[in-house]
């Protein structure tokens, strides 16, 4: 088909036009869930700043790693780092690196960012083999208990295990189960995208420790080094 040049300017200025509408109709359609959970509280992570503090485990931003996933997922906000020891502490081969994204309300994207990312499929990906799920651990912020997956790697460069923390966070009250595989989650998908059930504020933090000889003390570290930073806060109402 051969477009005259008048016809194919229309052409664009109209296909240009449809993007318009419908971001703008995706961003009409969040207002109602952004209004809905606007006072609600809402879990951030507070980190150090980079190299800096009295912890014998220093903080490292890779913005690099991040910039790598932007395009794969739709979080507003993201950090990626790695607690190293510092040069005088014990264990200098154990490190602890994370992602952390955060999703606001009305995300048309929830069910797949927030569940659909799990651990194995990426772990997988650099040739780590999941060895075991052991059972979750529970971490407790704003007086509420939380569930925690803990899993167990066997790393192809290393013979120490690779111990993988999953944690999701959802504002309370909320009938989902985050830890749900995204393919059993066809229902809430259907009622999401259809009847416009519930997208609430999501947070996820993925922590992998290594040189941790037991989940033990993995664990230790992750609690002290991550979970000892997640605070309830009031919503910024951006």
């Amino acid at each position: 088909m051969n477009f005259r040049p008048g016809h194919t300017k229309r052409f664009w200025w109209l296909a240009a036009g449809l993007i318009v509408v419908a971001e703008l109709f995706v961003f009409l359609r969040t207002i109602p869930e952004r209004l809905h959970w606007a006072g609600e509280p809402v879990l951030k992570l507070e980190l150090p700043e980079p190299q800096n503090g009295d912890d014998p485990y220093a903080f490292v931003e890779q913005s690099e790693r991040l910039a790598g996933v932007e395009g794969q997922l739709s979080f507003a906000e993201g950090r990626c780092g790695v607690f190293v020891p510092k040069a005088h502490g014990d264990h200098p081969k154990r490190a602890l690196d994370f992602f952390y994204f955060e999703y606001d309300p009305g995300n048309s994207r929830f069910i797949h960012d927030v569940f659909g990312h799990a651990p194995e499929i990426c772990m997988k990906a650099t040739g780590a083999v999941l060895k075991q799920e052991h059972p979750p651990r529970y971490i407790t912020i704003g007086g509420r208990s939380m569930k925690v997956l803990v899993l167990e790697f066997i790393s192809p460069v290393s013979t120490l295990p690779m111990w993988v923390f999953r944690f999701t966070w959802l504002p309370d009250g909320l009938s989902y189960d985050p830890y749900n595989p995204v393919y059993l989650q066809r229902r809430e998908k259907f009622f999401i995208g259809v009847l416009g059930d519930p997208k609430p504020p999501a947070r996820v933090l993925l922590a992998g420790g290594i040189g941790y000889e037991t989940l033990d003390e993995a664990w230790a570290s992750y609690e002290r080094l991550l979970v000892s930073r997640l605070k309830l806060v009031a919503p910024t109402g951006k």
